[in-house]
């Protein structure tokens, strides 16, 4: 199928829009999302200690009714799209994945889908998928530079098969001729693994990999449930360990910027700040994880750019601006259209350009060194023109992206349970507050007990007791 040649161009308006709309630090966006990320389930064939998904078996494309109306919704999304980010769980152990990316090719002349990726499932017929398709790039988790940590850590896989897969992929890359899919790593930084860390960027330079990402290990309700010890085992917080880990980065940080693409960090600047430690050389702030920022900032963002560009959508529904930030609504509650300028998103975007970033929801171990800082509005065109208003491109339309049918009577049947649960909420304000006005009444009442028997106290005066005992004695002489 011929892919519309008006899709570059709404890609490219949409670009310009975006960058206009961020650096004006609008609130209510015109433009689309240019990152798209699905987190089509937490389903994954091996298991990583530190894993901080639940193990629920949620599915986005499941059950097969509302993924494909689902599918339909997010159609609407790809010819803006910079990129389809993709993930797990693990994306090749989850039903529906081969049906979502066949849907992209259609409707994008561009390469746009990406993937994160535990790596053991690339067999030759993936490898070659991956390379004609062609995927836009791929990252393959790796937590160890050596194959006993990685094995450790990630139980059910083994660093070498990974090793072996990466290779595959780059092979029908040389075979194809392809420079496409790039391949990348991510690595969670941790107590039993940090020393590893130039053993890794070794390890991931002779496979050929153009970029690297190191990430302080995140601790949620889930992967404390599984293993209790994790934050005594596995949290970098002794001083000593900091230090260790703040020495290494500055030595070997600025020698594979020099081999690597990119090499970005996240959650190491709050770490160090909270230690009194040096951060410049980690150049967070222009070198974290923010996905399709390009043209955004000339160096460090001032502000997040994350709102501005990414529009993500994790296995329960629940969507979000940010991959660590708390969410804005969810997609089985109203239309993705309507998520991206939910009354929660403009909230949050607000709160985040006033430098209010622990009021907007976003995660104090990754963004907290931002809070307080805003970011000014930036004056200027985009891209050498002048943005007069939205009206150059189409915007994101709620009508455009609704479905009808499964999905649609999920929908109300969420938003009439929200309405119920409103006027519970109601009823059960109503009821607090009778029951706080019985309580006072009842404080009232016995306020009036104790004046009353005082009053009565000052009457039980010795002499009264004795004659009412010298009474008692006469009256029993009668008997």
């Amino acid at each position: 199928m011929e892919v519309p040649a008006d899709t570059d161009r709404a890609y490219s308006d949409n670009l310009l829009l975006s960058q206009w709309e961020y650096e004006q630090r609008h609130v209510y966006l015109y433009s689309w999302p240019r990152c798209l990320g699905l987190v089509l389930g937490n389903a994954c064939n091996i298991d990583c200690i530190h894993c901080y998904q639940a193990k629920t078996g949620d599915n986005l494309l499941r059950p097969p009714k509302i993924a494909e109306e689902l599918r339909r919704e997010l159609m609407a999304f790809y010819p803006h799209l910079s990129t389809l980010r993709i993930q797990g769980g693990e994306v090749f152990a989850i039903r529906g994945f081969r049906e979502l990316i066949d849907d992209v090719a259609p409707l994008a002349r561009r390469p746009i889908l990406s993937i994160s990726t535990n790596g053991t499932l690339i067999d030759e017929e993936w490898a070659e998928r991956l390379v004609r398709t062609p995927f836009s790039s791929v990252t393959v988790s790796i937590d160890g530079g050596t194959r006993a940590t990685y094995n450790r850590l990630r139980k059910g896989a083994d660093l070498d098969q990974v090793l072996g897969n990466i290779d595959r992929v780059q092979s029908w890359k040389a075979r194809l001729g392809s420079e496409r899919p790039y391949l990348d790593s991510f690595f969670v930084v941790m107590r039993s693994n940090f020393r590893e860390i130039p053993h890794y960027l070794e390890l991931m330079q002779r496979h050929g990999m153009i970029g690297v990402a190191l990430q302080t290990m995140q601790l949620s309700p889930e992967n404390i449930a599984r293993t209790p010890t994790l934050e005594a085992d596995e949290s970098i917080a002794d001083r000593g360990e900091v230090e260790d880990l703040h020495a290494m980065l500055r030595d070997v940080l600025p020698r594979f910027r020099r081999v690597f693409h990119t090499v970005r960090v996240s959650g190491l600047q709050t770490l160090f700040e909270t230690h009194g430690l040096s951060t410049a050389f980690l150049e967070e702030g222009e070198k974290s994880l923010y996905p399709d920022s390009e043209g955004l900032s000339e160096g460090a963002f001032a502000l997040c750019p994350n709102p501005w560009t990414t529009l993500f959508l994790v296995e329960n529904g629940d969507a979000r601006l940010c991959f660590h930030s708390q969410p804005i609504g969810n997609l089985y509650a109203e239309p993705l259209a309507a998520l991206w300028n939910s009354p929660q998103a403009i909230a949050q975007r607000s709160d985040m350009a006033a430098g209010r970033y622990h009021a907007s929801g976003c995660s104090p171990q990754y963004c907290g060194w931002r809070e307080g800082k805003s970011g000014p509005c930036r004056n200027g065109d985009a891209g050498g023109q002048e943005w007069r208003g939205p009206a150059g491109t189409e915007p994101c339309r709620q009508a455009e992206l609704e479905t009808r049918g499964v999905l649609a009577l999920v929908r109300r049947l969420v938003s009439e349970e929200r309405r119920e649960r409103s006027e519970l909420e109601v009823h059960k304000r109503s009821l607090e507050s009778l029951l706080e006005g019985g309580r006072r009444h009842i404080d009232h009442l016995e306020a009036k007990a104790r004046e009353i028997e005082a009053e009565f106290g000052k009457y039980r005066r010795p002499w009264l007791v004795r004659a009412a005992h010298k009474a008692s004695q006469v009256l029993r002489t009668f008997r």
